[in-house]
């Protein structure tokens, strides 16, 4: 079976897709709703139109960086739409809370405040990027269990596992913070997944991403949390 046509039924919005996205869609609505008009729900909308964008221009941005080698590209690519999301961020739930963008901030601070935040995550998505590179080297993914499993570890990874230890269940509003991971890692694997190996590991074996990813994230996050701490950024 050639790629194009393996891409093409990986790709099929079948019953699985559909009910993730009415899941989606209903939490991440329903959570809109009952938080009102907060910072926090400004930066969904900016996470949400940003990830529409993407689909709306697909088409041109798969093709970008096609001068760098596969690894690099996907890595390039999902690091500089991470860079996008943590700006939306930065009025929200920036890295350290001092480095939080309100309104009195002034610009400069702003930016400045941004170039740290960027400083310090981006070693970080380098090594997540990575990782997830050598998971979709290792293990078949379609679009879709794709975009479930990645977005599910990363989620659960950078912080939502503890957070839904506590409060199992807001479990149902699992989709809202998968949206950010979905803004910043779908298209790079679009873009990149026809230079994968062919005989992927086929099955439920690709699930392993997830605590992959989750164990992935506590580590960078511990060397963060210590980083902010020794330059006074993280009280603690």
């Amino acid at each position: 079976m050639s790629r194009n046509k393996m891409s093409s039924q990986d790709d099929r919005f079948g019953t699985g897709a559909k009910l993730y996205c009415l899941w989606a869609v209903t939490a991440i609505g329903v959570s809109l709703v009952l938080a009102g008009p907060t910072v926090e729900t400004i930066t969904r909308l900016l996470v949400l139109a940003f990830i529409a964008g993407q689909y709306v221009f697909r088409a041109t941005l798969v093709k970008a960086l096609p001068g760098l080698a596969p690894p690099v590209r996907f890595i390039t690519m999902g690091v500089l739409l991470a860079a996008v999301v943590e700006g939306f961020h930065m009025i929200s739930k920036p890295v350290y809370s001092s480095l939080l963008v309100g309104p009195d901030t002034s610009p400069a601070d702003a930016l400045r405040f941004y170039a740290i935040d960027l400083l310090v995550t981006t070693p970080a998505y380098v090594v997540i990027f990575a990782v997830i590179w050598f998971l979709i080297n290792r293990y078949h993914y379609g679009l879709w269990s794709y975009t479930v499993v990645m977005g599910l570890g990363q989620a659960l990874g950078d912080g939502g596992i503890f957070f839904f230890a506590a409060a199992p269940g807001l479990l149902v509003f699992l989709p809202y913070p998968m949206t950010n991971y979905h803004a910043c890692n779908v298209l790079p694997f679009v873009a990149t997944r026809d230079a994968l190996p062919a005989g992927r590991v086929v099955g439920r074996r690709s699930w392993l991403a997830v605590p992959a990813l989750i164990a992935v994230y506590l580590a960078c996050g511990s060397v963060i949390k210590l980083a902010g701490r020794a330059a006074g950024l993280d009280p603690g």
